[in-house]
């Protein structure tokens, strides 16, 4: 009996620890390809700013860096820190980008 109970506990033990990592890991996503939708998931971001980001963003095409968005109407040092938690800049694949830009050339 002894023996079940602290086997119960160690894997509740293991158990809890490998999922609070699991949460710790999870990947940011791409902040330019983040639609208005992704972005109002933000604490902080509502619809309208979410629209003024997005469109910040197609209207340069991309962003290379986060603290960009320090331009964007209302956006400022501790909205973007919530947007951070959330989004990254992801470098840009050049591979599918000269892929794509062969591809076109046809």
């Amino acid at each position: 009996m002894k023996r079940g109970f602290v086997l119960l506990v160690t894997l509740l033990v293991f158990g809890v620890f490998s999922v609070g990592y699991g949460l710790a890991e999870v990947s940011k996503r791409d902040i330019n390809t983040a639609t208005v939708e992704d972005l109002v998931q933000v604490k902080g971001i509502g619809q309208k700013k979410a629209e003024l980001i997005v469109k910040y963003i197609s209207s340069r095409g991309r962003i290379e860096d986060m603290k960009e968005l320090l331009e964007v109407k209302g956006i400022g040092q501790s909205t973007l820190e919530k947007i951070k938690e959330l989004f990254e800049v992801k470098p840009l694949d050049k591979e599918a980008f000269k892929k794509s830009d062969a591809d076109s050339s046809h």
